[in-house]
């Protein structure tokens, strides 16, 4: 079997998103995560990984690390970059009470990435920001 790599540090660019979600389609085959599951971990990485492209470097480009492991029977990704500081979780939710007209811009993909996933985490370290997203191995029979 091909030795799949624990991370990939690319340039911090939509360039690079096929290569992401070639890594993260490796590790959801590795861990046995149903296809449903794997575009829920899919969809929750791809939308961080482009609001890193985006926010994170607004004066330059930088690099962004994910690693990933499994743990039991969890897929755990952990998304790093040395861009401005950001706090998915605390970010005011998604409005849907309200026309479009009055909502406010932003908020919706943060809403589904973790909705996507079974934990998200952030820390800051250094001058670091580390999204970890965590994905069960779904019991169900459509794997």
């Amino acid at each position: 079997m091909e030795k799949i790599p624990l991370s990939i540090t690319l340039k911090a660019s939509l360039e690079n998103l096929d290569k992401v979600n070639r890594f993260v389609h490796q590790w959801s085959k590795k861990v046995g995560l149903s296809s449903q599951s794997e575009r829920d971990i899919l969809l929750a990485v791809e939308e961080a990984y482009v609001n890193i492209t985006k926010y994170a470097y607004p004066e330059s480009t930088g690099r962004v690390t994910i690693y990933s492991r499994i743990d039991k029977d969890r897929l755990i990704i952990k998304i790093k970059d040395e861009g401005i500081p950001f706090n998915p979780l605390q970010f005011t939710k998604a409005e849907f009470n309200t026309s479009l007209k009055e909502r406010k811009v932003g908020g919706l993909g943060i809403f589904l990435m973790r909705n996507f996933v079974d934990g998200v985490e952030y820390e800051r370290k250094g001058n670091c920001n580390l999204l970890t997203l965590i994905k069960k191995k779904s019991r169900d029979i459509f794997n």
